[in-house]
């Protein structure tokens, strides 16, 4: 299992995407994402994805260089096209769209169609409070199908990520709630197919709709060769709950930019939906933070439940995967490495040259 450094990694990343004809700028956007979400802990959203974003941009699927544009704003909102460029590009643009208005107006929204997987989108939260504003988000994939409905037992929505972002008191430590509909994104099923580890109980069902912990049973690779589902988050109880969240994301991400919902739609594409919200222009942006703060300390105060030392805040998780793997570099599985090496091979990229330590 190869342990690449953070540095090399992402160069390595700017070449095979630069490879694909993106711009060099667009590249390192494309890397520093993925890079960003492994040294998080959200190896599901990283440099797993090389591969899959490889492929459409050699298939014509994906238009690396495209240019984002607007077609259609007001002052507080903007509608925009993204060509097909890769989504981290898109939504980056989205973004800084909906926190200039917000700067404006107060608040800011900016819907996106024609874009790529626009990875973890947390990431977008996090620009949006270093702007010194609240990011809210989420998005959908129209015409892909993976995740029950609460009862169902077959494939009927996306898995329908969420984001909340709010600025505290220390611009480091910002409060980032990025969490799948389902139970969990399917990226993470990727990951263990690709370790060779089975999943939890309560995350997928196999094609004849039977809880199983083998995730190949979800892609149909499996003893059954019929394709599987993920369940809404909340599993089979609860899962009424997610079910719940992941149509209102297909409204707001689909439905709201034109992209589609789970019924149709340009299948691998995006749907976005992107605010900022400048809390300077309610209750203030020290008032907020500092009553967040009081906010925090009540809810992380003891007791705590037996064998628990701590409560973590959203977002503080994937700050200690940082810190840990800044230092010590980010593991991969050999599957994954395999297959990323096989991307760059195919875009004319040479093999990384250093940077691996173990």
């Amino acid at each position: 299992m190869p342990t690449v450094t953070v540095e090399a990694l992402t160069a390595y990343a700017v070449r095979i995407f630069a490879g694909t004809g993106a711009p060099l700028d667009e590249a390192r956007i494309v890397a520093e994402h993925l890079v960003g979400a492994n040294l998080r802990g959200h190896d599901s959203h990283g440099v797993i994805r090389i591969t899959s974003y490889v492929e459409r941009a050699r298939s014509g699927a994906m238009v690396p260089g495209a240019r984002p544009h607007v077609v259609k704003e007001s002052v507080s909102t903007a509608l925009v096209d993204g060509g097909l460029n890769y989504g981290p590009v898109v939504a980056t643009y989205a973004m800084d769209l909906a926190i200039t208005k917000a700067r404006e107006t107060g608040v800011g929204i900016a819907s996106a169609f024609n874009s790529g997987h626009i990875g973890r989108v947390g990431a977008y939260g996090e620009r949006a409070v270093a702007a010194g504003m609240i990011g809210i988000g989420s998005v959908n994939t129209p015409g892909t199908r993976i995740v029950t409905a609460f009862g169902g037992a077959s494939r009927r929505l996306g898995t329908n990520p969420i984001m909340i972002a709010l600025p505290t008191e220390d611009p480091a430590e910002p409060f980032v709630l990025d969490m799948a509909t389902s139970v969990v994104a399917e990226g993470k099923l990727r990951v263990a197919v690709n370790a060779g580890k089975h999943v939890p109980e309560g995350w997928i069902l196999d094609g004849d709709g039977t809880p199983t912990t083998e995730p190949r049973d979800f892609y149909g690779t499996g003893e059954n060769e019929r394709a599987g589902a993920l369940l809404p988050v909340g599993g089979p109880r609860s899962g009424y709950k997610g079910f719940g969240l992941n149509m209102a994301v297909e409204a707001l991400s689909g439905i709201l930019s034109g992209s589609g919902s789970a019924v149709e739609g340009a299948r691998g594409s995006n749907g976005v939906f992107l605010m900022a919200i400048d809390p300077e222009r309610f209750a203030g942006f020290e008032a907020f933070t500092g009553m967040f703060a009081a906010l925090a300390a009540h809810v992380q105060a003891p007791p705590l439940m037996d064998g628990v030392d701590e409560v973590l805040l959203a977002g503080e998780p994937e700050r200690r995967a940082m810190r840990e793997r800044s230092a010590h570099g980010i593991a991969l599985d050999e599957e994954t490495w395999k297959q990323i090496a096989e991307a760059a091979a195919s875009v004319g990229v040479s093999p990384i040259e250093g940077g691996i330590t173990a």
